[in-house]
């Protein structure tokens, strides 16, 4: 079960002197997350609207998460053995269900995801393979994730395959190749 449902927050893109009607929409969409699972999703009828409020909550999770990682008074881990994660922390949970999970709870499922794991974009983080969290190469993660296509071929992905072959010169430039 999520830690709290009640804090849900749902991101509205309504304007000004849309107050009742955004109070109203939001409250349905709570509703919804607690009683809805992927059938609810584009490309099923009518999902365009559920489709645009669960990806707003999503990416507002991730924003504060970002933020929340380069903030240099929080812990870089907040280190937990194996064994105390597999006994499940605060609302976290191993159980597979044979029942499905709503949206409500896939969102508590990323934050405690977020919780529990290393903070890359800290001040104090330091490893041998990485160097941070690189926001230009999140927003490029995020773009390539969301096109979901292959990015070998010009005929899947022609505008990364000509970024790709331009970059490659370049280099063969500044290495002299």
């Amino acid at each position: 079960k999520p830690r709290d449902a009640n804090k849900i927050c749902i991101c509205s893109l309504q304007q000004e002197g849309e107050e009742n009607e955004r109070d109203t929409h939001t409250e349905s969409f709570v509703n919804y997350f607690a009683n809805t699972y992927a059938s609810g999703l584009l490309p099923a009828e009518n999902g365009k609207d559920f489709t645009e409020q669960f990806l707003l909550e999503v990416v507002e999770i991730l924003l504060s998460y970002i933020k929340r990682t380069y903030d240099g008074g929080n812990k870089v881990l907040g280190f937990h053995h194996s064994h105390q994660l597999l006994e499940g922390l605060e609302g976290f949970s191993w159980e597979l269900s044979d029942q499905l999970e709503s949206f409500e709870q896939m969102l508590a499922d990323c934050r405690d995801n977020l919780i529990y794991g290393i903070k890359t974009g800290h001040p104090c983080y330091f490893n041998q393979l990485s160097s941070g969290l690189d926001i230009i190469g999140l927003a490029g993660e995020w773009l390539t994730a969301t096109a979901n296509t292959d990015m070998f071929t010009y005929e899947m992905a022609p505008v990364c395959t000509i970024m790709e072959q331009i970059f490659l010169k370049k280099m063969h430039e500044m290495i002299g190749w």
